[in-house]
């Protein structure tokens, strides 16, 4: 075990740090390097000394919150498999174009918006198809990601009340399951992206960096969102209110430039603003990322694992009670 930690641990760390380096060759601040140089470079320390306390503690048959996660996926691998498998394919069933869907979904949405508000709203934004497919692409994956493992843990009551498996794996699998197609939809924004002109820049290469800041915020809130339905069945439609009104708070259809100064301010605490935000740099700007815009990302990714993973852990044994 301690052999696979190792390995996976250390190309986790170096993937950080090629990334990080490649950030801040491309990033074109204002502010200077030495102090996101100083970030990074702590940032990569604690990943080191994390990795090495996991390895001190496997030795010593200790116990932590991260080896106990690693020890449940190696035990789980071939259920989580088989599980991400089953939603991907039961997704589209006896569907005529089948995964072609992800492609046009947003296309479609892209599409009917993009004629409506270009011509409608006062507003100028160049390479607009671009800017506002990356807030479709990225809002969308958010919201079927949550939407799909909200209903992780009373979809699989059967499974659950029959026979023991940890029980986040049922929303982790719903997850990564819907994050496939999200992947997918990276492939029409990037042909849409050269259709509209937008130059190909090495700065795409961070695109999986913005996913994976997505990814664990969402995982965050499929844990929260599935223990809670299973006391409160009107999540499911009080989410669906919430996501819409959410949706529109967040400058996809529009630059946050129109809004006034007191809405500028609230979006600084609504967390899809900096992952559109990011995506958008990436892909239509071709620079790297402020540092502080990941950080951002980043830490409201944490704390909405952190909260999910705690709530989750707190009433994941009364699930039996109500399902």
């Amino acid at each position: 075990m301690s052999k696979t930690i190792a390995k996976y641990g250390w190309i986790v760390v170096g993937i950080y740090f090629i990334y990080a380096a490649f950030g801040l060759a491309f990033y074109p601040g204002i502010y200077p390097l030495m102090p996101y140089g100083i970030i990074f470079g702590l940032v990569g320390a604690a990943l080191i000394a994390y990795l090495l306390f996991l390895l001190a503690k496997e030795k010593k048959n200790g116990k932590s919150a991260g080896l106990t996660f690693i020890h449940m996926v190696k035990k789980y691998k071939f259920l989580i498999e088989q599980l991400v498998s089953r939603d991907f394919k039961t997704k589209y069933k006896r569907s005529v174009l089948g995964v072609l869907w992800s492609f046009l979904n947003p296309l479609l949405m892209m599409t009917v918006q993009y004629i409506v508000f270009k011509n409608l709203m006062k507003f100028q934004v160049d390479f607009y198809a671009t800017y506002l497919l990356c807030g479709i692409v990225l809002f969308n994956g958010f919201l079927d990601c949550s939407n799909m493992s909200m209903h992780a843990i009373t979809g699989n009551a059967s499974l659950i009340t029959k026979v023991y498996v940890p029980k986040y794996i049922y929303p982790i699998s719903k997850v990564l399951s819907t994050a496939i197609n999200t992947v997918l939809t990276m492939i029409p924004l990037v042909l849409i992206a050269l259709i509209n002109g937008v130059k190909p820049s090495v700065s795409w290469l961070l695109i999986p960096v913005v996913l994976f800041l997505l990814l664990l915020f969402v995982i965050g809130v499929g844990l929260l969102l599935s223990s809670l339905l299973v006391f409160f069945r009107d999540i499911e439609f009080l989410w669906g209110v919430f996501t819409s009104l959410w949706m529109y708070a967040t400058p996809i259809i529009y630059p946050i430039s129109i809004l006034p100064e007191w809405m500028k301010t609230l979006e600084l605490i609504n967390p899809m603003y900096y992952y559109v935000t990011l995506m958008r740099t990436v892909i239509i700007s071709g620079t790297a990322p402020a540092p502080l815009d990941l950080a951002t990302a980043f830490a409201w990714g944490i704390a909405a694992m952190l909260v999910g993973g705690l709530v989750f852990k707190k009433t994941q044994d009364q699930f039996i009670l109500y399902l």
